[in-house]
């Protein structure tokens, strides 16, 4: 083993997993499955952690599944390494070391039989190290091995046409072996001859050697030799047990004998090989799984089981139906004593398998396969479900859906939710019957679920539609529609928001960000800085304790629609805009508030009585201010017997779209960060950019989510460095007195840097620093708009003066000499109505508190009015 790769294995063992070297054995290394420190692994030679608990765990997990980052970069760790002394100069260093230590095999077996090559991806502008291997002229495989993921889902490269061909190891001879294993992967095949198998991959499992087989024939002819038996040993799952069943009535038909193998599921025959499950007991299960799959009829597979286990009834599953198997034993003692005393009497062997198949009562308990997959809960409700997929017989669909515990507890109440989540499935056996089938699952795995989607802090992972990201690496979502993150199983149980998120580096595009810049100059990199930053919201809010709302305003057509819609597609939603506040009724938006995290919330078109002349209820954004810090917008009530409430924590970032900027009061208004768009400056030139990115397609960017939070360390750090100084230069600003202010717009002019060459590398140096002098401006522009008055405060001091000049006498003011002015608020409005002004007096009043160019002083307080004699209620102000 190369010392170097050791040393690192060594190191995130003893980092990670809390490892203790002692002796020939790294001990007390805490389990990837259990989380117990009872597992340990082999100094030298560091490939396979174990679990001492044997009984209640015994889980073993190869360190290439733990590091995977470890086993990427094969080039990098091995194409310049030193020759050893009396060693000759390998010629396949990078590929010898892939097939070593990545696949566990022994070079001396297989030297002569790959190449290294390269293959280099013009799209992406990246290339790889290959082990190539031939299967004839001009007809060649490869596998890429230098950080294939960014491939995409290509992990492989073939050369010509392998249609009715096979490779197989130069090393055997297949005249001379009794039995050939058909597997899918060359590596497969390659980790079989390990073991004294001779075995051959027909490269994949729909692919059926015909060619190979009839060279294969003519040869066993010349040398006199029989054919051997072909094993079919494809992979688990669906497809390769479909092709199995294809390709044995192909062969059988075309007079091979045939068996079947099949590995453990989700395990292929490198993998076995690498955990050390190859053994000749583990060979003789594979095979008894083989002919369970291959089994002719329910009765026979129902036999093969009954003579492994001896079980006198059982549950068991035959093409996608459901069998119950109950052995009568008094009819088989009487069938198989007449079978061995009778007048043909059979061996013991043969009349017990007549007597079985006679005495064996079989019948079919349901028209279809439930298995439950496994189990998941809200903690919050105390719901909890078992997640079941549904197979039918042949090639139809499967279904997935929920089923609760209620429902396994009776056949009757199992029956009807199976019939109302898979068209025409039907349970007609016994509740006992279904507890048989579902113990036969048990114990079962428990999935971990969140509400939302988005950012899970207590897992420190994104789940993001079909993909996740956690510690920068992206995984995607398995078939049974949960993320295996590590030790951690997770999904969202939220239907609300659906992520299209292609994943293919080929696909993705980035020519968008001089599309941005082009179209909306430095207010685009702005609001795209922010867009970015939401996808960190909760770790900045964690750091700063809080994290601002952006508003993008503005005149019609000026394209705020055009950039907001379009930034949703880098997070893989199309046709997205946002919801109007105004629309929902306070319980709606707090559902809204709480169905993503670390994703944004857009509040659109809420100023829609800015003019008065709209009577529908304007959206009050003082609802918002918690919301900056991350805490909850409202408190909701725990569907239980009890009286809980539940006040969750708001997760992403407010974004607010309207033509009118936000009224409201200082402790709102210090929170938003204001991008004001007009038509001024556009051009043929911004209008054709500003139409490129509305005819961007999803499948071109949404990669761009990905790419952002797998470099959430990076981009974290880069922020965490920059801000600070960015908070200082701000606040020195003779214009800002606000601390929050600063904060706010510091925080983002930190983001903008992730965009620029030290971050995401998406806009130049100069765009960067013209997005930096306009947040400077919007600094000093939100302290201005927070020093002025409220424009209904503006509007009612301007029909004051307008009413006063409009009279010789004065009409408002009742002062009585005291320097204040005070005003009886029926009497402007009155007075105002005169004059066809119109005001929303709830509004007002509530405005006028925070009234600044004359300081507010109090409300309805009695003067004695100089106007009239007696006392009057009035509103008391500073003259200013």
């Amino acid at each position: 083993m190369n010392n170097r790769l050791r040393d690192d294995i060594v190191t995130r063992l003893m980092r990670d997993l809390e490892a203790e070297e002692r002796g020939a054995y790294l001990q007390k290394v805490r389990c990837p499955e259990c989380g117990k420190r009872e597992a340990f692994i082999k100094a030298a030679e560091p490939w396979m952690v174990k679990c001492g608990r044997e009984n209640k765990c015994g889980s073993q997990v190869h360190v290439k599944e733990l590091f995977p980052e470890l086993f990427d970069s094969w080039s990098e760790r091995f194409a310049n390494l030193p020759v050893e002394p009396g060693k000759p100069q390998s010629t396949t260093p990078v590929a010898d070391a892939y097939l070593e230590m990545g696949r566990g095999f022994e070079l001396e077996r297989i030297r002569g039989w790959y190449t290294q090559e390269h293959y280099f991806d013009h799209k992406i502008n990246a290339g790889t190290a290959t082990v190539r291997f031939k299967l004839a002229d001009g007809v060649w495989w490869e596998r890429l091995i230098d950080k294939p993921e960014r491939f995409g889902k290509q992990k492989a490269n073939f050369r010509g046409s392998y249609k009715g061909m096979w490779w197989c190891p130069p090393a055997i001879e297949l005249t001379e072996v009794d039995e050939i294993w058909l597997v899918e992967g060359i590596f497969d095949a390659i980790a079989l001859t390990h073991h004294g198998i001779a075995a051959a991959t027909s490269m994949s499992c729909s692919n059926y050697p015909e060619q190979a087989l009839e060279q294969l024939i003519e040869a066993c002819k010349r040398a006199g030799r029989a054919r051997p038996k072909l094993v079919w040993a494809l992979d688990t799952g669906k497809a390769g047990q479909e092709w199995t069943l294809k390709h044995i009535r192909r062969a059988r038909a075309a007079g091979w004998d045939c068996e079947a193998a099949q590995p453990k599921e989700g395990r292929d025959w490198n993998d076995l090989h690498q955990r050390g499950e190859l053994t000749e007991k583990h060979l003789e299960e594979y095979r008894y799984n083989g002919a369970l799959l291959i089994a002719p009829s329910a009765n026979e597979k129902a036999l093969l089981i009954y003579e492994k286990s001896e079980r006198r009834e059982f549950a068991f599953v035959y093409r996608s139906q459901t069998y119950w198997f109950k052995l009568d034993l008094d009819k088989y003692q009487k069938i198989y004593s007449d079978l061995v005393d009778g007048d043909r009497p059979m061996s013991e062997r043969e009349a017990r398998d007549k007597a079985l198949e006679q005495s064996g009562a079989i019948k079919r308990i349901a028209n279809c396969h439930p298995r439950p997959l496994y189990f998941q809960r809200n903690t919050l409700t105390d719901e909890s479900w078992y997640y079941y997929r549904i197979e039918y017989p042949g090639e139809r669909y499967t279904i997935k859906n929920t089923i609760t515990g209620n429902a396994l507890a009776s056949a009757t109440e199992f029956k009807k939710r199976l019939l109302s989540i898979a068209p025409g499935a039907q349970w007609t056996g016994t509740t006992d019957q279904l507890d048989a089938t579902l113990s036969q699952h048990l114990p079962i795995r428990t999935v971990e679920t969140i509400t939302f989607v988005g950012y899970a802090r207590e897992y420190e992972a994104y789940v993001l539609g079909d993909y996740a990201v956690k510690g920068g690496k992206i995984f995607k979502r398995n078939d049974e529609d949960f993320f295996e993150l590590g030790r951690t199983a997770l999904k969202t149980l939220s239907q609300s928001t659906h992520l299209h998120i292609n994943n293919d580096p080929n696909d993705y595009r980035t020519d968008w960000a001089g599309l941005i810049h082009t179209a909306f100059g430095a207010k685009g990199i702005v609001a795209m800085a922010f867009w970015l930053g939401s996808l960190f919201a909760e770790q900045i809010r964690a750091r700063d304790k809080s994290f601002p709302f952006l508003e993008i305003v503005g005149e019609a057509g000026a394209g705020k629609s055009t950039l907001i819609e379009f930034m949703w597609k880098l997070l893989g939603r199309n046709d997205e805009e946002g919801f109007d506040p105004a629309k929902s009724s306070s319980a709606g938006r707090a559902r809204r508030f709480v169905q993503v995290a670390n994703l944004p919330v857009v509040l659109i078109e809420s100023d829609r009585d800015a003019d008065g002349g709209s009577k529908a209820k304007q959206f009050d954004w003082d609802e918002l201010k918690t919301a900056y810090n991350g805490r909850s917008v409202r408190a909701i009530g725990v569907k239980n017997m009890g009286s809980d409430t539940h006040e969750p924590p708001f997760r992403g970032s407010i974004v607010i779209s309207q033509n009118a900027p936000v009224a409201g009061s200082d402790a709102i208004m210090q929170r938003i960060v204001h991008l004001f768009f007009t038509k001024e400056g556009q051009t043929r030139e911004t209008f054709a950019a500003a139409k490129a990115l509305e005819g961007m397609k999803i499948d071109n960017v949404s990669r761009f989510i990905l790419e952002a939070t797998s470099r959430e360390s990076e981009l974290l750090g880069l922020y965490g460095k920059r801000m600070p100084d960015y908070f200082e230069r701000i606040h020195a600003l003779p214009e800002v007195r606000s601390l929050r202010i600063a904060q706010n717009h510091a925080q983002v002019a930190a983001l903008v840097d992730c965009l620029g060459p030290d971050g995401l590398n998406l806009f130049p140096s100069g765009a960067i620093d013209q997005a930096h002098g306009l947040i400077a401006r919007l600094a000093v522009e939100r302290q201005q708009a927070i020093n002025a008055d409220h424009p209904l405060v503006e509007e009612f001091w301007e029909t004051v003066e307008y009413l006063e000049q409009t009279r010789i006498e004065n009409v408002l003011d009742h002062n009585n000499g005291d320097g204040r002015l005070a005003i009886n608020l029926k009497e402007f409005e009155k007075l105002a109505g005169d004059h066809h002004f119109r005001f929303d007096m709830r509004e007002l009043k509530r405005q006028l508190k925070g009234s600044k160019t004359r300081k507010f002083v109090a409300s309805n307080h009695p003067v004695y009015s100089k106007l009239r004699s007696g006392t009057v209620k009035c509103w008391l102000f500073e003259r200013g």
